[in-house]
């Protein structure tokens, strides 16, 4: 009994050391922020004063009532500083507001500010400012160090900046903001960022940057290049994305980059981005979209719309300059003009690949060069699918390749205006097949210095004057000169087999292919045929017309490689009786190939069908009269499915494989 006892008693002091531990715990009441008022009526009467209370800690929120508060705000605690209501106003002397160090964590959220200096200065790291309404001033937003979120700010009509940072580590996002009505005498910006140290991330997201206008101006830049403002500035940035924002209604004197990207990232998508209306005034240069990517990963440039450039002396839609692995994709680029040197898209791959795959480019215009796509490696270069028509100038040429190991020019469309040169080619081992170029006065050229330049020899004469002048430099200079004559010469003897191509003509005139110093195989070409299916119908009955150039000038057929051929513009059906959707349509290329119905609706007699693609071929369908009528079932019984002979698992089948072929993606 005593042995119980003293176990009865251990227990109840068990369960009372366990109740006095569990519950007091189970009691606590959570750890709040403390809400602060701000306004008439409310716990103060300014956000500073707010701010500065002992009574307010790291963590709290300050809620700001509707007034107007003429006051320069400095943050120096950890706060969520927001207003309440959409008429809450900043007016200060110099800064909205100033996040110093002590304000790291704060967020900014909802004013109306209107500044004479700077809206918001941070100075402060892990800062998030959104949904802000910023105006007046030299800058909207100051930005430094690091971990830095602005989202969803409208900020409109200071002098110089829009945003204007130099970070030092972290991330930086930049998302769904609106930058406008920047007008400065001098540079004007966007949002110009510099880093001083290393970012993780870079990302700008869906913004909108339109009404600038200044001397020098620059929609989005990170780093600067040296053309920009003296000495080259590499931004350190591991991953980099822009992506679906918009920069349009840019005016500038001197020079217009609307996208300006100066990093060493190894991860970079720069896509979906819209570019449009960039005028460069007297002696202006424009770039809408320019990126030099110095890490070893890969840079995607993607999607991106460019159109109505205008500039004085150079205007480019995509310039993209990589040393890792680079691919220009889906790009379309449009209307540059004016320009003395007018580039639609240009991409140089320094020690990988360069993969130029289905961009478009038309109606790049100017007085004196201009040019589509220029794809440039010092590894392979890859040029597919892409389409380039209406490339115009006192010498214009559409495509543009040199891969210094191997080029491959595949399924392209390319179409002049009669003058110019389709593709100039400068590689030891180019390939060019299965593209239609059509309309040009020269359909490919090997690559010479002296067709687009000086010669050679006019090249390296400063240095055999140098030499000839200065005997005792002759050691120094001379295995310079030979190296770069050796260089040079490598570069003129290009070797390119442009077999399987179409011209827009079944005969074309062997005076516009240009070997220069190397050898330029372009026998056999390509050749239009037409076919109708059936060739004789009833009226009221159709036939498939069809148009191709799956064979070559010596017969054989190369269907078999329907996917690596090119696609768009474009073939003209015609027909004298009946109709082809009228008496005239045009239909798309579609990998080599173009259709159209031929519908017997006009009576009988013989119907001479066309198809044109600058060549024309014709096919005869033969149109009888009413055909016999068939006989109908005078029991009135539905056969099955069953009973025609074909299964009904099998008929299904049928038509999967018939949908299946129709939807399956073809290459572009």
């Amino acid at each position: 009994m005593k042995k119980q006892g003293k176990n009865r008693k251990a227990s109840i002091l068990t369960s009372t050391l366990i109740f006095m531990v569990i519950v007091p715990f189970f009691c606590v009441s959570p750890v709040t922020a403390a809400q602060w008022n701000v306004g008439e009526g409310q716990d103060y009467t300014t956000i500073q004063e707010a701010i500065d209370n002992k009574n307010t800690l790291d963590g709290d929120v300050i809620n700001v009532f509707s007034g107007t508060y003429d006051e320069d705000v400095l943050v120096n605690k950890k706060l969520t500083i927001q207003a309440n209501g959409s008429n809450v106003k900043i007016k200060s002397t110099k800064t909205g507001f100033t996040l110093l160090n002590g304000g790291s964590g704060s967020t900014i959220r909802g004013f109306n500010i209107i500044s004479s200096g700077t809206g918001v200065n941070i100075s402060a790291d892990n800062c998030y400012i959104q949904g802000n309404q910023i105006s007046g001033g030299k800058t909207g937003m100051l930005v430094s160090n690091s971990n830095i979120t602005i989202l969803d700010n409208l900020i409109f009509g200071q002098s110089e900046n829009g945003v204007l940072g130099n970070l030092t580590g972290g991330f930086f996002t930049f998302s769904g903001n609106q930058i406008s009505n920047i007008i400065g005498e001098g540079s004007a910006n966007g949002i110009s960022i510099t880093v001083n140290g290393s970012l993780t991330s870079f990302k700008a997201l869906k913004n909108t940057i339109s009404n600038i206008r200044g001397v020098n101006v620059f929609g989005i830049q990170l780093g600067k290049s040296k053309g920009a403002g003296g000495n080259p500035e590499v931004a350190n940035v591991e991953n980099l994305i822009v992506s679906k924002n918009t920069i349009t209604n840019i005016i500038a004197n001197n020079t217009i980059i609307g996208v300006e990207l100066v990093t060493t990232s190894i991860n970079v998508l720069i896509s979906d981005n819209y570019l449009s209306k960039l005028e460069g005034l007297t002696n202006s240069s424009v770039y809408a979209l320019e990126a030099a990517i110095v890490g070893n990963g890969t840079t995607l440039v993607s999607g991106n719309q460019v159109s109505q450039v205008t500039a004085a002396e150079q205007a480019v839609g995509i310039v993209t300059v990589a040393l890792g692995d680079l691919k220009l994709e889906d790009n379309k680029v449009s209307n540059i003009s004016r320009a003395k040197a007018a580039v639609a898209i240009l991409g140089v791959g320094l020690l990988g690949s360069n993969n130029l795959i289905n961009n478009q480019a038309s109606n790049i215009k100017s007085p004196s060069v201009a040019a589509g796509i220029v794809g440039t490696a010092l590894g392979n270069l890859n040029m597919l699918y892409n389409t380039v028509a209406h490339v115009r100038g006192a010498n214009d040429v559409s495509m543009v390749a040199a891969g210094f190991n191997s080029t491959v020019i595949n399924g392209n469309n390319l179409e002049g205006d009669g003058i110019g040169t389709g593709i100039v080619i400068c590689s030891p081992n180019g390939t060019i097949n299965y593209n239609r170029i059509v309309n040009f006065e020269y359909y490919i050229q090997n690559f010479m210095f002296s067709s687009f330049g000086p010669d050679i020899d006019t090249m390296l004469k400063p240095i055999d004057d140098a030499i000839k002048n200065h005997p005792e430099l002759e050691p120094i200079l001379k295995p310079i000169r030979d190296d770069l004559d050796r260089l040079f010469h490598k570069l003129e003897n290009s070797n390119t087999t442009a077999t399987y191509n179409w011209y827009g003509t079944n005969n074309p005139d062997s005076s516009k292919f240009f070997k220069g110093n190397g050898t330029l195989l372009y026998s056999p070409w390509l050749v239009l045929s037409i076919k109708a299916d059936p060739s004789t119908i009833h009226t009221g009955q159709t036939s498939l017309i069809t148009a191709d150039v799956y064979r070559d000038s010596t017969g054989a057929d190369h269907s078999a490689n329907w996917a690596d051929f090119f696609s768009g513009p474009k073939v003209t059906f015609t027909t004298d009786l009946g109709n082809v959707g009228s008496k005239s349509i045009t239909a798309l290329w579609v990998n080599g190939l173009a259709t159209a119905i031929l519908r017997g609706d006009e009576g009988s007699g013989i119907a001479t069908v066309t198809a044109s693609d600058y060549q024309t071929v014709q096919a005869l369908v033969t149109i009888l009269g009413e055909g016999p009528v068939p006989p109908r079932n005078s029991t009135n019984e539905v056969i099955g499915m069953q009973e025609t002979g074909i299964p009904v698992y099998m008929l299904i089948l049928a038509i999967l494989m018939v949908f299946g072929g129709l939807l399956v993606p073809k290459r572009k």
